[in-house]
């Protein structure tokens, strides 16, 4: 019959051993390139994706401190009204210093700048 301590040393060294092949498969499932024969680029992070996001942009911007009233009313949901009051604002305050800033004009809502915030820029 087993003592306690024996019975603990084997649970405990049979964890381990789960572990142990555990943590094999995980390193064996992660390195593919020796699987394929290629080398696997790694993984970006979110920092680096945003980066690579802002440099390529898919579409020239529209930007908030140098567009003209026609080239504000191209933006989908600005009128005549709204990229006349851009154009005060920025006049009156000087240059935007983020795209957000939109949101303070009056008639301006989060949703509306959610909707073109990958269309402007400053």
């Amino acid at each position: 019959m087993k003592s306690r301590a024996q019975g603990f040393k084997s649970k405990a060294l049979e964890a381990m051993g789960r572990a142990v092949c555990l943590s094999t498969l995980l390193v064996a499932s992660c390195d593919r390139s020796s699987v394929t024969g290629t080398s696997a680029a790694p993984a970006m992070n979110r920092t680096e994706a945003a980066y690579q996001s802002r440099q390529q942009p898919q579409q020239p911007c529209i930007n908030l401190n140098t567009a003209t009233k026609e080239e504000l009313e191209q933006l989908p949901g600005i009128g005549e009204a709204l990229s006349q009051k851009i154009i005060e604002y920025r006049e009156r305050h000087g240059a935007f210093r983020r795209a957000e800033e939109i949101i303070i004009i009056e008639g301006f809502s989060e949703r509306r700048y959610r909707a073109i915030a990958h269309l402007i820029c400053v």
